[in-house]
């Protein structure tokens, strides 16, 4: 399966567990000049931004971050909606890392224990949001 594929399927399989936990959630649609983040999920009030990333080799590279991603985060945070999310899929559990400690970490690796030092399992982060 390509990286294309694992990577929507996953976009689709996070936005229908977000919906399901009561969350108004869009998919923003791949364009050619890319978007800044993969789903807009809002609950209560409450906007996130969140870019979804499959992680087959259990850890995360921050170069995968592209520099929309990075530019769209940092205006998201100075708009005062809170920070940008990364959802990343590894060994079939989802962990939810805030960006701002992505960037904050001097780390161009993160491995899977990083990611969850720095995160949280996704079951975590819904009780948060609610």
């Amino acid at each position: 399966m390509s990286n294309r594929k694992l990577g929507n399927d996953f976009e689709q399989e996070l936005c229908e567990l977000l919906y399901r936990d009561g969350f108004w959630v869009h998919n923003l649609a791949q364009n050619q000049s890319g978007q800044p983040a993969d789903i807009i999920a809002v609950k209560k009030g409450k906007a996130f931004l969140i870019d979804a990333k499959v992680c087959s080799d259990n850890k995360f590279a921050k170069s995968r971050i592209e520099q929309n991603q990075r530019l769209s985060m940092g205006l998201w945070r100075e708009c005062e909606n809170g920070t940008g999310w990364f959802a990343l899929l590894i060994c079939e559990e989802i962990f939810m890392l805030p960006y701002s400690k992505i960037n904050e970490t001097e780390k161009t690796v993160l491995t899977l224990s990083d990611i969850v030092d720095y995160g949280m399992i996704f079951e975590k982060w819904l009780r948060k949001c609610s």
